[in-house]
């Protein structure tokens, strides 16, 4: 139980710092948004949140 704790919180780090060398400060509040969004179970957030990241994924191409 404790290692898959430590081992769920290390991914979430890992994720959030490649977002953050990815795309910069826009990509940590579109993280922040879809998170918030999960956390709280609301569609509208996590789909604000989901398009940042998206179109920030989409222009990286």
């Amino acid at each position: 139980m404790l290692v898959s704790t430590i081992v769920v919180a290390a991914l979430g780090i890992l994720v959030e710092r490649a977002v953050e060398i990815q795309y910069g400060l826009p990509g940590l509040i579109g993280l922040l948004i879809l998170r918030t969004g999960i956390r709280h179970r609301s569609s509208n957030c996590a789909c604000v949140g989901a398009t940042v990241l998206a179109m920030l994924a989409f222009n990286a191409l």
